[in-house]
């Protein structure tokens, strides 16, 4: 049940992990291909720069994910119910 969880929680942050850097990544070629400029599109210039940082990001988020999965794990008190089937 624990495995279940965590490969539940870790897939779906993997999705939407892919999902922003793959959105981040089209609208950044969007811009510089169009010549796009304003906050929103100077914005996605930015973090497509500072892919590095994003990194950092992306990384801490895998980890709050972890740790959240973890805490409701155990407050919805799963492993209580896994050791009596």
């Amino acid at each position: 049940m624990r495995k279940l969880f965590y490969n539940l929680t870790i897939t779906s942050v993997s999705v939407v992990v892919a999902l922003v850097v793959g959105g981040i990544e089209t609208l950044g070629l969007i811009a510089n291909q169009f010549h796009l400029r304003g906050v929103f599109w100077n914005a996605i210039s930015d973090l497509n720069d500072n892919f590095g940082a994003l990194g950092y990001a992306i990384v801490a988020l895998f980890v709050v994910s972890w740790g959240v999965s973890f805490l409701a794990y155990r407050l919805k008190r799963y492993d209580l119910y896994a050791r009596l089937d």
